[in-house]
């Protein structure tokens, strides 16, 4: 088989791409021309992209369509204009791959929600010291959705399970797992979040699930249950969010993606962070020292299952997109 590497990457993880996939040519396109790339795009068996946007030039990108699988590094792929890219690109996402570190963010963000972090540390800068009043909860005692139970999902119920609590998740096709205590397909949706204390938002965002958390699913939750995104923030109306915090502090919700990022971001924040019964992170949940190469390994491993005939996962329908 032959590899070409769009992304840049053989300095630093160059070993591992080559311990990995030792019975392979490795075409490093950082190293090669204009021509010698897209002569090698042409003749690759695989591509593995870092970011097919920001690795590949429009006319590599047109080229995608002649691998047998184009493996990205990245879970998400909703930042993708599938309407430019060619129809029979064989695309794979990253499944996982970045799992572990955004669970680890989910479950911090939960245990900072339940015991009122926020609020506290305003009252303390105020030079207020209550001991009581601020409607602290452990996970034991909560019901936990999650909402999509793909690498992410099955990550954060991990996580979450050495703490207790009751864990459900829901996804297009009913989970299973041994850490479920009960599980549910989109069918159920409202029945679904009714249950939930806490929801954990895991799913991609795609065209059946762009604002499926609405105005009407958020009157259904229970008045003082929570909501954690660690997917996509479109997955929710943010208007219909804001009313919902401005109006119920014992709501509380916790973001790591929003509507608007990076040269986006607004110059006043967001809206929702002015109330204290929400806290938020930079969209980098999965970061950590070690998040890229933990990440990459995903990917090689998908590959390897790729070429030795196994199952392999994140196939991508770009119809859904």
């Amino acid at each position: 088989m032959r590899i070409a590497v769009s992304a840049p990457i053989r300095q630093s993880m160059g070993s591992l791409v080559e311990e990995m996939l030792p019975d392979c040519t490795i075409d490093w396109l950082e190293d090669m021309t204009p021509q010698e790339r897209m002569d090698s795009l042409t003749r690759a068996d695989i591509v593995l992209s870092r970011n097919i946007i920001g690795d590949l030039s429009k006319k590599e990108q047109a080229l995608l369509d002649s691998p047998k699988m184009v493996q990205t590094t990245r879970t998400g792929v909703d930042h993708l204009d599938f309407s430019t890219l060619p129809k029979g690109m064989p695309l794979y996402c990253n499944s996982g791959g970045w799992a572990r570190g955004i669970a680890e963010s989910a479950c911090g963000m939960i245990i900072a929600l339940n015991r009122c972090l926020r609020e506290q540390l305003r009252d303390l800068q105020q030079g207020n010291f209550h001991i009581l009043g601020y409607h602290q909860k452990l996970l034991s005692e909560q019901t936990v959705l999650i909402a999509g139970f793909g690498g992410i999902g099955q990550a954060v119920a991990e996580v979450l399970a050495p703490f207790h609590p009751k864990l459900l998740a829901i996804s297009r096709h009913r989970p299973e797992s041994d850490l479920l205590d009960g599980s549910f397909d989109m069918g159920h949706w409202e029945e679904a979040v009714k249950q939930a204390d806490v929801l954990v938002l895991a799913m991609p965002c795609t065209k059946e699930t762009e604002g499926l958390v609405d105005g009407h699913i958020l009157s259904l939750m229970k008045k003082d249950a929570m909501i954690v995104d660690v997917a996509r923030a479109a997955l929710i109306d943010h208007e219909a969010l804001l009313e919902q915090v401005r109006e119920n502090l014992d709501f509380h919700v916790a973001m790591d993606v929003w509507w608007q990022e990076n040269e986006g971001w607004p110059k006043d924040g967001d809206p929702l962070l002015s109330f204290p019964n929400v806290i938020g992170s930079a969209h980098n949940a999965e970061m950590s020292s070690t998040a890229f190469r933990e990440a990459l390994k995903t990917a090689l491993t998908n590959i390897r299952a790729f070429i030795d005939g196994k199952l392999v996962k994140g196939k991508v329908n770009r119809e859904e997109y």
